[in-house]
């Protein structure tokens, strides 16, 4: 018989793929979850066959509706994983300008030349407005933010039962467009931590590792380099692997 694949799961953002230069073709090996891949390989001894499901600025929404309306994510991919990486939440804490529904109402835009002109404008004035809020509001409120990440989390443990679990924190940024600054990270990545962890979810913080690194990020001040990405994914296959060798628990599926 021909040994099954062990199923790897990353719910991500661009941080998934995308290095120092820009995005990466899935199999590019720097990148941390096909680190990852490896790493646990090296580890059970089998094949592991990785789901990256992400997109550029996917946030905490994007993701709820993943995992509770895509029924190919639902049934397809997170059904039967062996473990699952749950790396969202950077662009919900990022500082924000101009309110998360403008940003969406300008695709919808007519004509184009208005739609462009508007976005120019829109993505032009952001950097100002988060310098004059003093980049006290972000993508995401946190009450909302906590709402949908706990029903992430909750519904990854229903779809997902029994398999390995982590949860990457936020990334911060060098980046002009949010305005150099980032006052409400640690805040909200410890409220983020604390959710991960009352669902079972051990918890990585994302910046304390990328953070020394920050001098060579990508030019828009916010991907990492591939050292970043190795150390990322060197700290998230600790905890895996921990869990798949019965070292440390998993997240457990819901009782109904």
């Amino acid at each position: 018989m021909v040994e099954q694949p062990f199923r790897l799961v990353v719910i991500g953002d661009s941080t998934s793929f995308t290095d120092d230069t820009g995005p990466k073709l899935p199999n590019d090996k720097a990148l941390y979850p096909n680190v990852l891949a490896a790493r646990i390989e090296a580890a059970v001894g089998r094949p592991v066959a990785v789901n990256v499901l992400a997109r550029a600025g996917t946030d905490v929404r994007e993701a709820w509706r993943l995992v509770a309306k895509d029924r190919h994510a639902q049934f397809e991919v997170l059904m039967g994983a062996d473990a699952v990486v749950v790396g969202v939440g950077s662009i919900d804490h990022a500082p924000a300008g101009i309110p998360a529904i403008v940003e969406t109402m300008i695709p919808f835009l007519r004509p184009e030349s208005v739609r462009r002109i508007v976005r120019k404008n829109v993505y032009g004035a952001h950097p100002y407005l988060v310098r004059a809020t003093a980049g006290r509001f972000t993508h995401t409120a946190p009450a909302e933010f906590a709402r949908l990440y706990d029903s992430v989390l909750f519904q990854v443990r229903s779809l997902a039962r029994g398999a390995a679990g982590v949860t990457l924190g936020p990334t911060s940024h060098r980046s002009r467009f949010y305005g150099k600054g980032h006052p409400t990270l640690r805040a909200r990545e410890a409220m983020q931590r604390e959710i991960a962890e009352r669902h079972g979810f051990p918890f990585v913080s994302a910046w304390d590792i990328v953070e020394p690194h920050a001098d060579r990020l990508n030019p828009d001040g916010i991907h990492w380099p591939h050292t970043a990405h190795q150390e990322v994914a060197e700290a998230l296959a600790d905890r895996l692997i921990a869990q798949v060798r019965g070292e440390a628990g998993r997240p457990q599926p819901p009782s109904f």
